[in-house]
């Protein structure tokens, strides 16, 4: 059994990857802050929903004691501020963080966590904000004790130096081995060598491993057994594209003024880049001019000009490699806003199939032949 911590968990990308694939794993414990991601998570990763259909049935503990947990693991966080929101949530609100974290065993906060409370685990994944060092961002870097938000990256360091799992998993935007970053990355690698680590990391992109979306992000795996020369999965022949991905009945809502209607129907294959500010910026302008936030046609008007619309909040969530029925189960607990958020600040999940593939597996000839081998690869 394959035994896993998520840093930075989001709504379990890794841990959909590894469900997809079959291989037999218990998430001992994950990193978040976000509330939204945390009821995600939750919704899509446990009981959660069930639960908490009968929620007062199942918490014994009182509003004080319910708060006290959540300021000790220090969640929800404002994601402007920082600042814990637990004493200002509604009760209803309130039960739901408090289910929800006991649940996915959050440990919470990053900077708060002791790693001696840790239990052990094989793989630590760690996909780190990456606001500072996102060509959309505001570059203020990573630099540690910085105080940005990407430079929680060296908090890693406390959990992996103590816990020394045999396995880690690091995802980012490309613009971390840019010419801005790439001397914290290195900084950070030769960290990783000087504790043991062998590392292997390369740039991949999304429309390269099965999905039509241009998203390029660095990927570092490192290992403890410096024999596992870790090779990154080939690129493969795009056989599923965007428009492929789209909902057949779309609510009026989603579609721009009629005064944007155009011409000739966009026809995209593979869709821009995914980001967690879609949800504000889907106009005709950013996507014409800036070639970001994807646009799409899917009718015609009175006038017999295309009509013109945003991606839904399923569709980004398609384009990031999840199944409709996990987006169904987190659409119960979150808005539209969050679940585009959501998406833009997650991995695709077919990439990480393709990494863990590589990682934990052995595929001589097809589907019904894989052999799993992390069974000898783990100590």
């Amino acid at each position: 059994m394959l035994k896993v911590f998520e840093a930075f968990a989001g709504y379990g990308s890794q841990r959909m990857a590894l469900r997809n694939l079959g291989i037999p794993f218990e998430v001992v414990g994950i990193s978040e802050i976000v509330e939204d991601a945390l009821l995600s998570y939750a919704a899509i990763h446990t009981d959660f929903l069930q639960e908490r259909s009968h929620i007062d049935d199942i918490i014994t503990a009182d509003k004080k004691e319910m708060v006290q947990y959540l300021e000790q693991i220090n969640v929800p966080l404002d994601y402007k501020t920082f600042k814990n929101r637990a004493k200002n949530l509604k009760t209803d609100k309130l039960k739901d963080m408090y289910l929800a974290n006991r649940l996915i065993k959050n440990y919470g906060d990053i900077t708060r966590i002791n790693p001696l409370d840790l239990p052990d685990f094989d793989l630590f994944t760690y996909s780190f904000p990456c606001q500072d060092i996102s060509v959309a961002g505001y570059q203020h870097g990573l630099n540690s004790n910085s105080g940005t938000r990407s430079s929680l990256l060296w908090e890693c360091c406390k959990i992996i130096e103590t816990k020394k799992p045999k396995y880690l998993m690091m995802e980012n935007v490309k613009n971390l081995v840019g010419s801005n970053h790439r001397h914290n990355f290195n900084k950070f690698l030769h960290y990783l060598e000087s504790i043991g680590y062998h590392n292997n990391w390369a740039v991949l992109n999304a429309r390269d491993y099965g999905m039509p979306q241009n998203r390029e992000r660095v990927f570092c795996i490192s290992s403890l057994d410096n024999s596992f020369d870790y090779k990154f999965p080939k690129p493969t022949k795009l056989k599923t594209f965007m428009y492929d991905m789209l909902d057949e009945k779309v609510a009026p809502s989603f579609y721009l003024k009629d005064e944007f209607n155009l011409n000739e129907p966009i026809k995209q294959e593979v869709s821009y880049c995914i980001d967690s500010n879609y949800w504000k910026g889907s106009t005709l302008e950013n996507f014409l001019v800036k070639h970001r936030r994807q646009l799409v046609t899917d009718k015609t008007a009175k006038n017999g000009k295309y009509k013109v619309r945003r991606l839904t909040p399923n569709e980004t969530w398609r384009l990031m490699g999840c199944k409709d029925n996990d987006f169904l189960k987190a659409a119960q607990v979150v808005s539209n806003t969050s679940l585009y958020k959501q998406a833009g600040n997650s991995i695709v999940v077919p990439v990480l199939e393709a990494i863990f593939r590589n990682m934990f597996m052995t595929d001589n000839t097809s589907n019904d032949d894989v052999k799993l081998n992390y069974q000898f690869n783990l100590f």
